[in-house]
């Protein structure tokens, strides 16, 4: 894993700050001597930081023990996970899920509300229910809201198109009003890219530099970690794999395409397999039917999605090169595993290797709660991973965690 390194200029304190915190974070617990040999920063800039962030509550120390040292063990940093909650919402067809999630990813409150059509004001009044709900049950600051959705987003011939994406959704500007109504700091982003952030923070991924997150839920969707943080492509939208043709003159897609990779993996495809509507298959008896082996429609579906998956593999791995690939999103734990079993032996590739450090594909241990996950993920990351080139010029003059940290409310909820 490697570790980032500190800069030196008066206006990198934001990222320094983040870097510690980061670093802190990582190991659970760190030292000032632990700190200034992995981070390269001096025993001096070590201190303040630590002082100031100690300061504002967003950790805490401890004296190490058992260490046979002479004299007083050392201080140990960690992360304080009372230091703040965010809001995390995951927005799909049909409903939108939130939770009130602390610094270290645990999860205090969970809400849920139904949305149906495109009407805006009853859009935002679901969403301003699920946001007051949660937030009468916070017991720290909170941080912000992070809103995660299906992609891809921006002016694109495939935004808002389909079952599987915010079908009749002209733009975001609802997120504007949300983020106007509650005062609270707005930060969006593609399903796939908040789910792989989670995963880099607190999930299969913390230790990871480079890794692909697939998103299998409702759609498929794809994110490129590469040094802890998602590549964005021109507009933010790359490693949209679910539109990928892949069966030449296959399944029509809603896209305009014909065979795209998300036709034929993906829980719509599945509801459509099992003759049910999108909502059902979440409260379907499924988890049970994957064990009856004459449930043909079922088994069927799973084999051909399972050869799907194999091919997708092998094309991530012969253009990317990742580390792994972590599979996570709204599917089922036990599906996703019956589907990575079907598609063993996986097909040779660049990763293909005698004594590998890695498994070719983890899968998420946060199981559905991923993508929840993921979303509140946003406003803490802004914390939590230092990112130089997003560095603010200005050295912030008072202790407030968010200006220590460079982290100031976008206008118009900001997109990660």
């Amino acid at each position: 894993m490697n570790i980032g390194r500190g800069a030196t200029q008066q206006s990198s304190a934001p990222y320094n700050r983040r870097l510690v915190l980061d670093f802190i974070r990582q190991h659970g617990a760190a030292s000032r001597k632990d700190i200034q040999e992995k981070v390269s920063l001096s025993p001096q800039t070590v201190a303040n930081i630590t002082n100031e962030l100690e300061s504002i509550g967003l950790i805490v120390s401890r004296r190490q023990k058992d260490l046979k040292t002479r004299g007083q063990p050392p201080i140990a940093f960690e992360i304080n996970p009372d230091a703040g909650q965010s809001i995390g919402i995951s927005l799909e067809p049909g409903r939108a899920s939130g939770a009130l999630v602390n610094l270290v990813g645990r999860i205090d409150a969970r809400f849920e509300v139904q949305l149906q059509g495109c009407d805006r004001p009853q859009l935002l009044a679901g969403l301003l229910e699920l946001v007051a709900n949660l937030r009468r049950q916070a017991n720290a600051r909170v941080w912000g809201i992070g809103v995660a959705l299906p992609g891809p987003l921006g002016d694109t011939e495939l935004s808002f198109v389909g079952p599987t994406a915010l079908e009749g959704w002209k733009d975001l500007s609802i997120l504007d009003q949300l983020q106007e109504a509650t005062g609270l700091p707005l930060f969006h982003s593609v399903d796939s890219v908040a789910g792989a952030l989670g995963e880099t923070l607190y999930g299969v991924a913390r230790h990871l530099d480079n890794f692909f997150y697939l998103h299998l839920s409702m759609g498929l969707g794809g994110s490129l970690i590469v040094g802890r943080n998602h590549y964005r492509g021109a507009d933010g939208n790359a490693t949209e794999i679910g539109h990928v043709p892949v069966v030449p003159g296959g399944t029509p897609c809603y896209c305009g395409n014909q065979g795209c990779l998300e036709r034929y993996l993906s829980l719509h495809s599945l509801a459509e397999a099992l003759g049910m509507d999108d909502g059902q298959i979440r409260t379907s008896d499924l988890l049970d039917r994957l064990d009856d082996a004459n449930d043909q429609p079922l088994q069927q579906w799973c084999q051909q999605a399972a050869q799907r998956l194999r091919d997708a593999i092998c094309m991530i791995e012969n253009l990317l090169d990742p580390q792994t690939i972590v599979i996570g999103g709204s599917a089922p734990q036990k599906l996703v595993r019956r589907l990575v079993e079907l598609a063993q032996p996986l097909h040779r590739s660049v990763r293909g290797r005698p004594a590998p450090q890695l498994p070719r594909v983890m899968i998420s241990q946060r199981e559905e709660d991923c993508s929840l996950l993921g979303a509140a993920v946003l406003p803490i990351h802004e914390l939590l991973s230092p990112r130089l080139q997003g560095v603010q010029k200005d050295d912030p003059g008072d202790t407030q965690a968010a200006e220590l940290l460079g982290h100031r409310p976008a206008n118009g909820g900001r997109r990660i």
